[in-house]
């Protein structure tokens, strides 16, 4: 259908341009040198170790001067407050700080901070072409064209790229894509003009001869009827475009025999639709108007009340047989639901096609007006080909960002991207979908140039129910929620957990992240919230009252069981982060450091990804002796003193992520040490020590950037955006729209680098 060896060029030409618009490095600005005022005395315990070449972790107190405000020098005092903040410096066996010591060298830090981010140009640094991921495709076509398509199905897999698949660098592109791509972009176009199109007033008749036999010893089928001599089924597929209301017809007569007339029955995947008398010999039609899902569907035609008598002395009497001519199959003929960005389609389908159904069909499809010689090549082509053509072209495929071509030429600072560009990255940012026909509006009139009007949009689409994708795509990638799907917990200790408890897990943390999305809430309450969402499988599965229905039902939760809310105490959370046999410190620490706190720790040194005596460990109480063990090994201790004390304070749970009070080895022991010996004891403790955290909404508008921008923050954007998500906190109230405001406002992301 599709001119694949065209395609194949286009694919050239993109696969060029990826090449050339690969990320280079971003410059640095510097002021004026300064010295460390008040926080001198305390940094001057630090210089045993942070002194001259040999400085330890690379980190030289009598260099940091002479850095003046560059990039390094800043992110070097953030790593001093951290460490500092959450006890990890000054070290163990070093001499603590004083608390007025401490507290000043903070005050000096944030000073110096903010003194130097508030110097610090914000450049937007360069973000390779991307492809569409495997949900943006199944969005966007869905939302362009109203219907989905199973061979979306066969997409290969799309590589993570700083814990996103939205990201540039890490999305690769192959003959396979190119295959699956095209075989999609042409069912999808099917399917669109079958489920939107005018209807054909013929239907589709499937001849009874041609049926294929389901049930009975057989049916004549030699001639242009199907012929039913004694009780029989015949059956045929038939492909329904969309779910709607359909007119189906029978053609069909009867040889009578017997006090009743020859009976029929029309099934649709093996549940009866209805049942017609046929009580003349001569053909006539028998109908049935009923509404039916879409998708592939049997229909089967039964002969159910076979008679013979070869004794009657009327020879006309003697047998009852059925004959059938064909079934027609009319429609749908309800009015077309086109869901909300598809609402073009079916007014542009009944006008057929031409040079008015292309160009608004590319506006939508490649989220940028068309140009003249593009809607040459389809202005004639028929409606079905123009939109798998449009949805197979790598206009539609990936996310070309130019510049604005009427707005300033750039500088070092970047330059604005183009209106189309800008308005395709707010709504992938947070629908995973082109533009809708309002978005598309603003960015034809420049609009999104201006940061009111830029602001407005992203409330507009955040009050859309498609900004769920944030919850759905986002989160769920962030939380790491698609990897319960490679969680296998052993059957023999935990028997019944299955795919629709892995589902239920998984949506209710989708559901939390969106309710605090929707209710304005506090991102925190990510953490702790009034309130828990568990449908009946989860409340089978946690030992709760049954839910009375099928869905979701939304539950209170009393001042001290918040934490229960939220997404520490999430069986999706807890089951990720553990073995197959028992649970993990070690896993859920890291976890905790990784996705919540953004302070990964560092790869274990050769060999020290085990504990030793594995096999020894039957009970939390044995575990925790071993992780003790591992910790006395110096390589080992300066990650595992932090990321084992968040990881047991999460000891309370089962390896699937059900409370629990004591194992085989007694009663379970959920305390944990943190640096400068802190103790987080339970899940309400560790709620609140990440929350507390300012590491916690800095790493939340971290990811959404990352995610929203399509590659990963460097030293620059990491002190700007720390710097507005401290901001919000000192503040009040942080809410995930106010971090998506600072997301869109940010100069990369409504820039790109000059000169690509």
């Amino acid at each position: 259908m599709i001119d694949r060896l065209a395609i194949a060029r286009w694919f050239a030409v993109i696969a060029f341009a990826l090449a050339a618009m690969a990320p280079r490095g971003r410059a640095q600005a510097t002021a004026p040198a300064v010295g460390f005022g008040a926080a001198a005395a305390a940094l001057a315990t630090c210089r045993d170790c942070h002194e001259g070449a040999s400085s330890k972790g690379r980190f030289d107190l009598t260099a940091l001067p002479a850095r003046g405000f560059g990039v390094d020098w800043l992110h070097s005092v953030a790593r001093v407050r951290e460490r500092v903040r959450i006890g990890e410096m000054p070290p163990p066996d070093a001499e603590p700080l004083a608390a007025d010591a401490r507290a000043a060298l903070l005050r000096w830090c944030d000073a110096t901070l903010a003194d130097g981010i508030g110097r610090l140009p914000w450049t937007p640094g360069r973000v390779t072409v991307r492809r569409l991921s495997r949900g943006q495709w199944q969005a966007s076509a869905q939302a362009l064209a109203g219907v989905t398509t199973p061979l979306a199905a066969r997409f290969p897999s799309d590589d993570l790229g700083y814990g996103f698949d939205s990201i540039g660098d890490a999305l690769s592109f192959s003959t396979l894509h190119l295959e699956t791509y095209v075989a999609a972009a042409e069912d999808v176009a099917r399917r669109a003009v079958a489920a939107f199109g005018p209807v054909d007033p013929r239907g589709r008749r499937v001849e009874a001869e041609a049926m294929t036999l389901a049930d009975g010893p057989g049916v004549g089928q030699g001639g242009e009827i199907a012929n039913f001599h004694t009780r029989a089924t015949l059956q045929q597929v038939v492909e329904l475009p969309r779910d709607g209301v359909y007119r189906l017809v029978l053609r069909a007569g009867a040889d009578q025999a017997g006090d009743q007339p020859a009976r029929m029955e029309l099934r649709r995947d093996g549940a009866l639709l209805d049942a017609f008398d046929v009580p003349e010999r001569s053909l006539r039609e028998f109908a049935l108007t009923t509404p039916l899902p879409g998708g592939p569907t049997t229909f089967a035609i039964a002969f159910v009340n076979d008679f013979y008598d070869p004794g009657n002395p009327d020879p006309q009497r003697r047998d009852r047989n059925l004959h059938v001519d064909w079934l027609e199959v009319h429609g749908p003929i309800d009015a077309a639901a086109a869901p909300p960005g598809a609402a073009w389609l079916p007014p542009a389908l009944a006008k057929g096609g031409g040079e008015d159904f292309a160009r608004a069909l590319l506006l939508r499809a490649w989220r940028r007006p068309p140009t003249g010689a593009e809607l040459a090549r389809l202005r004639k082509a028929d409606p079905e080909f123009a939109l798998a053509a449009a949805l197979a072209s790598p206009h539609f495929l990936f996310r070309a960002e130019p510049r604005n071509a009427s707005a300033d030429r750039g500088d070092a600072d970047g330059e604005a991207l183009a209106d189309h560009a800008l308005a395709s990255r707010l709504s992938f940012f947070l629908w995973g979908t082109g533009p809708d026909d309002a978005l598309l509006q603003d960015a034809a009139k420049g609009r999104l140039r201006d940061l009111a009007a830029l602001r407005a949009a992203t409330d507009r689409l955040l009050a859309d129910p498609r900004a769920d994708w944030l919850a759905t795509d986002f989160a769920a990638q962030w939380l790491e929620l698609r990897a319960l799907a490679e969680r296998t917990p052993d059957p023999a200790r935990f028997p019944g957990f299955d795919d629709a408890l892995r589902a239920s897990l998984r949506r209710q943390t989708e559901l939390l992240f969106a309710t605090v999305l929707r209710e304005d809430r506090d991102v925190r309450e990510l953490l702790a919230c009034d309130f828990v969402h568990v449908d009946r499988r989860l409340a089978a599965h946690l030992g709760l009252p049954p839910v009375a229905g099928d869905g979701f039902e939304r539950r209170p939760l009393a001042a001290d069981q918040r934490a229960y809310g939220g997404v520490l105490g999430h069986g999706s959370v807890l089951v990720l982060t553990s073995n197959p046999t028992r649970t993990s410190p070690v896993k859920r620490g890291k976890w905790i450091l990784e996705n919540l706190l953004a302070a990964p720790p560092p790869p274990p040194p050769p060999g020290n990804d085990t504990l030793a005596g594995e096999r020894a460990i039957d009970s939390a109480a044995t575990l925790r002796a071993q992780l003790t063990q591992h910790r006395a090994d110096p390589k080992c201790a300066g990650c595992h003193v932090r990321m084992d004390g968040l990881g047991f304070a999460l000891e309370g749970f089962d390896p699937v992520g059900r409370p629990r009070a004591a194992d085989a080895g007694g009663a379970i022991d959920a305390r944990g040490e943190l640096p400068g010996g802190r103790v987080v004891d339970g899940l309400t403790a560790i709620a609140a020590e990440v929350a507390g955290d300012p590491a916690f909404v800095r790493a939340l508008l971290r990811k959404l950037f990352v995610y929203a921008v399509g590659r990963d923050a460097d030293a620059i954007d990491r002190l700007h955006l720390d710097a507005r998500a401290d901001a919000l906190r000192q503040a009040g109230s942080v809410t995930l729209r106010a971090l998506v405001h600072e997301v869109v406002a940010s100069p990369p992301f409504r820039r790109r680098a000059a000169g690509r």
